[in-house]
């Protein structure tokens, strides 16, 4: 009888162990997982914060039909001479910044002496000027403002913009807009034991990935919002 409980006892305890181990494994993982569904969403929101900036450093764009009025001059008659507003030239077209020529009335340094009637707006879009440097500056500069700790280098970790892509080609269906695709990293906290266990498993750093998109909205000629860019993130 001892001897049966001697052998009850020693089955007992590797089972316990192995209880437990699997209680302390399974508690890691949710651990981890936790960290990484949360770690994840920052990186969401730097990469949101990246797009809008990216985006909105767009400039508006218009293409204008300026008449130039008339020009000063001297018109003389029966009564003699006096000062006049005479035709100065046809109608052409400028195309410039909308906050330059018509926020600002850029439009009248094409005018002749006597003025100049409204311009016709002929058409109006959007530009990341300088090749979208700009637009990837303002895009680095906030995601790097938001981008998780978890994911720094001081944390064991990296986050990174891996792609950004923005046009000027008014008929790629994601223009106006900026895709932002960001990559990360974070170390675990709970689950390393695991990989020192078993080396091959790789348990030591979660990776995340990401991706965003920032509109640039202007009006159309009617008055109407520009219609919204196609999905970039399929």
């Amino acid at each position: 009888m001892k001897n049966i409980l001697k052998d009850q006892r020693g089955s007992i305890l590797p089972m316990f162990a192995v209880v437990v181990t699997l209680v302390i494994m399974l508690a890691a993982v949710a651990v981890d997982f936790a960290r990484y569904a949360l770690v994840s969403e920052k990186l969401q929101t730097a990469g949101d914060s990246a797009a809008t900036a990216a985006a909105m450093s767009a400039k508006r764009y218009v293409k204008l039909l300026i008449n130039p009025g008339e020009e000063l001059s001297i018109c003389c008659g029966d009564d003699g001479c006096s000062t006049c507003c005479i035709g100065c030239g046809g109608p052409f077209e400028v195309i410039g910044r909308e906050d330059d020529l018509l926020d600002s009335e850029g439009y009248k340094r094409y005018c002749c002496g006597c003025g100049c009637p409204t311009p016709e707006l002929l058409d109006r879009w959007v530009e990341y000027e300088n090749n979208g440097a700009e637009a990837r500056a303002a895009a680095q500069m906030f995601f790097d403002l938001n981008k998780p700790r978890e994911m720094d280098s001081a944390a064991g970790g990296d986050s990174y913009i891996s792609s950004l892509r923005l046009t000027n080609d008014r008929s790629d269906p994601v223009y106006p807009s900026v895709v932002v695709k960001t990559q990360g990293k974070m170390k675990t906290v709970m689950m390393n034991f695991m990989d020192r266990m078993y080396p091959d498993t790789n348990l030591s750093e979660l990776g995340a990935s990401r991706c965003s998109q920032g509109g640039s909205f202007y009006y159309d000629l009617n008055g109407k919002w520009h219609r919204a860019a196609a999905e970039g993130c399929n």
